[in-house]
């Protein structure tokens, strides 16, 4: 797997992507903030200067031409830096009083470079923004450099790139630690994962209770990894157990052939010998068809649950036929219910028939002379229990959660008839009804309870 670097992680990825995003719109917005100021400065200064270029206007109305012309030569010896401008032309464009050299092109409101006497390379601008209109018979300029324009100019664009820089920096350095964080927890299932694929079935990825997608995922890795390690370990266990339960029947079988084909030598009648032959097969096949059951349980979909079941009736029925095999061996069987309520349950009738089959075969099967087995059945918060009691020799705790492996049986010599699936079916019928099965003490002996939903638009009660 390649790991890859901080970098290319997603995190990364996304935050540079959103960094550049915020490069883009604040150049955009930059740019746009840059024109508005500049007009709103111009448009403020254009007013400033209009002012006093009235004001003169109207000194030159009142006073005459010298007092224009003293007031533009005192403003001129004022502004020894060329900031403000302020110039009196004659009809052929000769300068009577001011700062100007030349008289500027146009008139009215004006921005552009004048001619200016005091005019320096080393000036922050050569721009103004200057009225240039007529005064009787000569032309009156006001104005003004926009020194003020370009160094808010100025600020504003160093503003907005230090801005921009240490936004993108921290963007980055957040996008580089998550990156980094996201890293090592990919690494993490990375490990976790490669030690499962070399058969350790018992590493998992580290759980440090975070809330990301990466955490939740790791979360439901471990447990996929869970489930998958409990069916490895029961496909090993299965295997075992079936090597183990095909393994004494077969030994037999094959005994039981040689001794009739040495009967046969002897002219002797091998029928005695050949059936011990034939019920060791059918050992054989109880387990495999018992098996395959299993599995065609856990593969059936649920579009095959569809059918209406009355549980009652059904339990009933199968009770009293294995009351009559309980009573063989010296056991009991009853069976009690409540009168009048709906046992229906939506499902698969043969699922549902091997179900009770099995918790009744087997508390016959496990239980002794004297052995006393109660079915009953009731009906509670939408749920049906049927539980079978059986005063046996129980289930020790420890193995209440085995029992329900495939083949796996208490007795570990193998020596009682079974195949050690009666309660992997339940389990699986159970499951795919929706409902649930536990095991309880009896004290002694054992209690399976079976917990099953109740059918949707159920027909009327059962009788």
């Amino acid at each position: 797997m390649d790991r890859g670097d901080v970098l290319s992680g997603a995190a990364f990825s996304a935050v540079l992507r959103s960094a550049f995003a915020f490069v883009v719109v604040l150049v955009l917005g930059g740019w746009a903030a840059l024109v508005y100021v500049e007009r709103s400065l111009i448009a403020e200064l254009g007013d400033d200067v209009q002012q006093r270029w009235n004001i003169i206007a109207t000194d030159h109305a009142n006073e005459g031409r010298s007092h224009v012309t003293a007031t533009i030569e005192k403003v001129a010896r004022v502004s020894t830096n060329g900031h403000h401008a302020a110039a009196l032309f004659g009809p052929e464009d000769d300068v009577i009083a001011g700062n100007l050299l030349t008289r500027p092109e146009g008139q009215g409101l004006q921005v552009g470079p004048l001619d200016h006497a005091l005019a320096s390379p080393d000036d922050i601008s050569h721009e103004y923004v200057y009225v240039s209109g007529p005064l009787g018979d000569h032309v009156l300029v006001i104005g003004q450099r926009l020194d003020l324009l370009d160094r808010t100019k100025v600020l504003i664009f160093r503003t907005l790139a230090l801005s921009g820089f240490l936004i993108v920096l921290t963007m980055l350095s957040f996008g580089y630690f998550l990156s980094n964080k996201s890293l090592r927890r990919l690494r993490d299932i990375e490990t976790a994962l490669s030690k499962a694929s070399d058969g350790d079935m018992a590493a998992r990825i580290s759980d440090d209770g975070g809330s990301t997608q990466i955490d939740r995922i790791a979360r439901e890795i471990n447990l996929h990894l869970d489930r998958l390690s409990r069916m490895i370990a029961t496909t090993r266990n299965t295997t075992a157990a079936t090597a183990h339960d095909l393994k004494s029947p077969l030994g037999r079988a094959y005994l039981s052939l040689g001794k009739a084909m040495e009967m046969v030598d002897r002219d002797e009648d091998p029928s005695e010998a050949l059936a011990d032959t034939q019920d060791e097969l059918e050992n054989m096949r109880v387990i495999f068809e018992s098996y395959l059951q299993l599995s065609r349980i856990e593969a059936t979909g649920e579009e095959h649950l569809t059918a209406h079941v009355a549980l009652k009736a059904l339990t009933a029925e199968l009770t009293e036929t294995f009351a009559l095999i309980a009573e063989d061996e010296g056991q009991s069987l009853s069976f009690e219910t409540d009168a009048g309520q709906d046992y229906g349950v939506t499902g698969d009738a043969q699922m549902l028939q091997q179900l009770v089959v099995n918790l009744l075969q087997n508390a016959v099967t496990h239980g002794a002379a004297g052995n006393r087995i109660e079915a009953k059945l009731r009906r509670t918060d939408g749920h049906i229990r049927l539980t079978v009691a059986d005063t046996g020799p129980g289930i020790p705790d420890d193995a209440k959660q085995r029992v329900f492996e495939p083949f796996h049986r208490l007795d570990p010599s193998r020596t009682k008839p079974g195949s050690g699936l009666g309660l992997a079916l339940v389990q699986a019928i159970v499951e795919k009804h929706g409902g649930s099965v536990t095991l309880k003490d009896n004290h002694p002996g054992l209690i399976v309870e079976v917990t099953l939903p109740v059918a949707s638009n159920q027909p009327l009660p059962e009788t």
